[in-house]
């Protein structure tokens, strides 16, 4: 996990990136931007904020060989030696608008950060940031006059929330530096992180925790849906919350113990899934996981809870208590209305 408490700014320059499908320049700045302390801390704050519950980690990747990815050599360079940084940040601007090569990438600025202090794994390093802000908001400035307040509309980045960034932190293993990213402009999945980045998952116990649940999810869609229905499927996952979230680990057979008990079926059908599961993205999922709980929290709030019905009606199950959907829901199938039914037991309507 990233510690960016004592994080210092010590070299940081804006540029503009245009869209190269709709043939926009780019803007280079000559000069580094100076900052004062309260600037520092509100750009700080906007660019690192994203950074500090983030649980994913990559490392730079290549399909043919390290030495032909741009960016990790980049990156490379400032580190060995700062006063590359300059050169460094006008590439990297260049690099990101080879990318953009779809009419739906947005032109913005560009902010390329030499950080000092970043901890992790107990150890004080460098990082280098890369942060794209894309939005804009409007707001207004007052100023006054002899006579009256002047009221002026104006137009600047939103620092509400990061559209696109990354830390790359000079940690080195054997798989590379140690690379974080947001992205919270969807619009193209590949540009960021695939096509500008050039990441991949590090294997960790954030990577596995998520595998994992992933598995289930899918799992719960593809076999338990298609052979019981939905309101088996939200138990399923329901059961499975509540197992990760009371363990420090997952213990796969134990967890097929505890989920299917003595359904022996069931338990074939899940380890079958798995298998194919880890064949088709191409991935090996441990038996033994510690479980990462910023990925929980992150994986419970993505978990729908609700079967949808298309008489507009919806029925909305609580994670927290899964075993109230086993004693107080029931499924069943009206043959003079033709219709199936959900029938649900209480005692008291709560506001």
């Amino acid at each position: 996990m990233l510690k960016l408490n004592n994080i210092q700014t010590s070299k940081i320059i804006a540029h503009r990136v245009g869209n190269k499908n709709r043939s926009e320049k780019n803007f280079t700045s000559t000069d580094l931007l100076v900052l004062d302390e309260h600037l520092e801390e509100v750009l700080n704050k906007y660019f690192l904020k994203p950074f500090k519950q983030i649980a994913d980690t990559y490392h730079f990747s290549h399909s043919v060989d390290m030495s032909y990815h741009l960016l990790n050599g980049l990156v490379k360079k400032v580190f060995e030696d700062n006063e590359q940084f300059y050169s460094a940040s006008i590439d990297i601007l260049n690099h990101l608008y080879e990318q953009s090569n779809h009419p739906q990438i947005k032109s913005g600025d560009l902010f390329v950060v030499l950080f000092d202090d970043i901890l992790i794994e107990d150890e004080l390093v460098q990082a280098i940031g890369i942060f794209k802000s894309e939005r804009k908001d409007a707001f207004l400035t007052l100023t006054e006059s002899s006579e009256r307040v002047i009221v002026n509309a104006n137009e600047g980045i939103s620092l509400r929330k990061l559209d696109k960034g990354a830390l790359v932190v000079n940690v080195w293993d054997d798989d590379g530096y140690r690379v974080f990213s947001v992205d919270n402009n969807n619009y193209d999945a590949s540009y960021w992180k695939a096509e500008f980045l050039g990441v991949d998952y590090v294997q960790d116990k954030n990577f596995d925790t998520r595998s994992y649940i992933d598995m289930c999810k899918s799992f719960a869609d593809e076999v338990i849906k298609e052979k019981s229905g939905k309101k088996d499927q939200i138990e399923f996952l329901s059961d499975s919350i509540q197992y990760f979230t009371l363990n420090e680990e997952i213990v796969d057979d134990n967890f097929q113990d505890t989920l299917f008990e003595s359904d022996e079926v069931m338990k074939k059908d899940f380890k079958e899934y798995k298998k194919k599961y880890e064949d088709e993205y191409e991935i090996n999922i441990p038996d033994n996981i510690p479980i990462s709980k910023p990925v929980l929290r992150e994986q419970k709030r993505a978990i729908k809870n609700f079967i949808k019905l298309d008489t507009g009606i919806q029925v909305k199950l609580d994670f927290k208590d899964p075993d109230s959907t086993r004693q107080f829901v029931e499924k069943g199938f009206d043959p003079d209305k033709g219709m199936h039914y959900y029938k649900v037991y209480y005692n008291e309507e709560l506001e």
